[in-house]
């Protein structure tokens, strides 16, 4: 294969362009590429005329650019720098009539006023000089890439995902003898494994300069209460029996307090860093606090249990309209009855009976009974369950979608707003009253009159404030207004006197609906089918 290419011709008459065509699939002569060559020796021609004949050489052509004298013009390289000076690209052209041909030293010389410093190739060079190819591209000089490294990588060998839920039987039921949600570890158990960041090797450019290689991941393997390090550093061991967890990169092995019987008088309040494991139940009054996880296998009655991670009950909740149930991550119950429950994550049970009940994430009522009947249940995902509500239609809230926090938030400034309406109402009155006496020219003290300009100032800074809580409140009903996410799903049948919200858009159950699922749709919650 053979480009085609173009020479200068020195003649009695004037100086000639002959253009030859491409052999065996080459490329043409590209017009450009002649006008930029002639243009840099200046010769003064008709460019129209040269660029129609060389575009339409499809046999040797030549055509006469001026009657005038040339010089010799020798055998010429023309050399560029790819972008990121990785390769150097030489495009040669013949000599004209009684011009020089190149030698070696003269295309070194020329690569190096391009500031060509690496990577020279000479046999890439010989091979030009022995085989004259003109209008192609010859590589003359590459770069040295980098050796690319590799990011650290830190393998756990325990399980750091939190978010199974129980196993389902066959007849429904959920088992709850087998949750895998606490990840049990033993003392001396390896628990994580650091493969080190390899740094890679800087190359070398054809202009000489260093390439550095991409930025590779470093991290290191953190010890924290209870772990201890390999003395390399590369492998992390358990110094205890306990509870593993991993929290910002960090992991941390908690022992568990365990209860051997009930909580009650013999034990008072528990309050624990790391995990509560109770044997028995948890009667009404008492409180249980943890930093981990809280596990009962017994009864919850009217108590309160707040935990950082979650709370597994192994029976359920009778929380007789005191019991309040707060995990930072997920709550596994069997049934949940009277009772105030709210979760980071997710909640499982197999019934919620009268209840207020919110989640961060999905709620899911599965199992033999599957049914959700009064009270409020608030999930930002989703909810699914067999039932809701009842025949005798009874009022159940059902909403999804929402984000809780933020709902919860502004509540917090709906109350903050009406306490700082209500300081605005008094200052007011007392301020139109001490005015009153100013007006009427009335002796006042100087406590009264200190009041008067306390008030005054604390008023404006009441209002101030009053407009920022009002501004961030309407900002919050608008991205609650625009969330559109979140479904209510029912296995079987949903009754009259549920009300069902998904998304801040809100109807009213008015038949018994089966096997249902309801979603926002606009302005409006539709029912489709399971």
């Amino acid at each position: 294969m053979t480009n085609g290419y173009f020479k200068l011709d020195k003649r009695k008459d004037g100086a000639y362009l002959m253009v030859f065509p491409p052999e065996d699939m080459g490329n043409s002569v590209d017009p450009v590429e002649v006008t930029r060559y002639l243009d840099g020796f200046n010769i003064d021609y008709e460019k129209n005329v040269v660029y129609d004949v060389v575009k339409n050489a499809t046999e040797p052509k030549e055509v006469r650019l001026t009657t005038l004298q040339l010089g010799n013009i020798d055998e010429t390289v023309f050399v560029s720098i790819t972008n990121e000076a990785t390769s150097a690209i030489a495009r040669f052209y013949p000599p004209s009539t009684g011009g020089r041909l190149l030698t070696k030293d003269d295309v070194v010389y020329q690569l190096g006023r391009q500031g060509v410093k690496f990577g020279i190739d000479e046999e890439a060079i010989e091979l030009f000089l022995k085989d004259r190819k003109y209008c192609t591209s010859y590589i003359l000089a590459d770069a040295e890439m980098p050796e690319e490294g590799s990011d650290a990588v830190i393998t756990y060998h325990f399980n750091t995902d939190l978010s199974r839920k129980p196993k389902q039987n066959e007849d429904g039921s959920v088992d709850f003898h087998q949750l895998d949600n606490v990840c049990l570890v033993e003392k001396d158990q390896c628990l994580a494994t650091l493969t080190p960041a390899v740094h890679g090797k800087p190359g070398t450019d054809v202009m000489g300069r260093p390439i550095n290689p991409k930025k590779v991941q470093v991290k290191f393997l953190r010890q924290s209460k209870n772990t201890h390090l390999s003395p390399d550093g590369l492998n992390l061991y358990c110094n205890c029996n306990g509870h593993a967890s991993l929290v910002d990169g960090a992991i941390f092995v908690l022992d568990t307090y365990t209860v051997p019987a009930n909580v009650d008088a013999s034990t008072g309040d528990i309050n624990y860093n790391g995990n509560v494991e109770i044997t028995g139940n948890v009667n009404t009054g008492y409180k249980v606090t943890a930093s981990g996880d809280i596990i009962v296998n017994g009864i919850v009655e009217g108590a309160v249990l707040e935990a950082d991670g979650q709370i597994v009950l192994k029976r359920g909740i009778q929380g007789m309209s005191r019991g309040i149930l707060r995990a930072g991550t997920n709550i596994v119950s069997r049934f949940i009855e009277s009772a105030e429950v709210s979760a980071g994550g997710f909640i499982q049970t197999e019934s919620i009976m009268h209840s207020k009940v919110s989640a961060g994430g999905e709620i899911l009522v599965r199992g033999k009974k599957g049914f959700i009947t009064g009270g409020s249940i608030r999930s930002g995902k989703y909810i699914e369950a067999k039932t809701a509500g009842s025949i005798m239609g009874t009022n159940t809230n059902i909403e999804v979608g929402v984000n809780i926090n933020l709902t919860e938030e502004a509540r917090k400034l709906e109350e903050e707003k009406k306490n700082i309406t209500e300081q605005i109402d008094k200052a007011s009155k007392i301020i139109f009253f001490i005015s009153k006496k100013i007006k009427d020219r009335e002796a006042l003290t100087p406590d009264k009159l200190a009041q008067f300009q306390t008030l005054s100032a604390n008023k404006k800074d009441l209002e101030n404030r009053l407009i920022q809580i009002t501004e961030k409140i309407t900002k919050i009903y608008e991205e609650l207004d625009n969330s559109v996410g979140g479904y209510i799903l029912i296995d079987d049948v949903i009754y009259p006197g549920c009300k069902v919200t998904v998304s801040n858009v809100s109807t009213f159950i008015r038949s018994e609906t089966k096997h249902c699922r309801l979603v926002r749709d606009g302005a409006d919650v539709r029912v489709k089918g399971y």
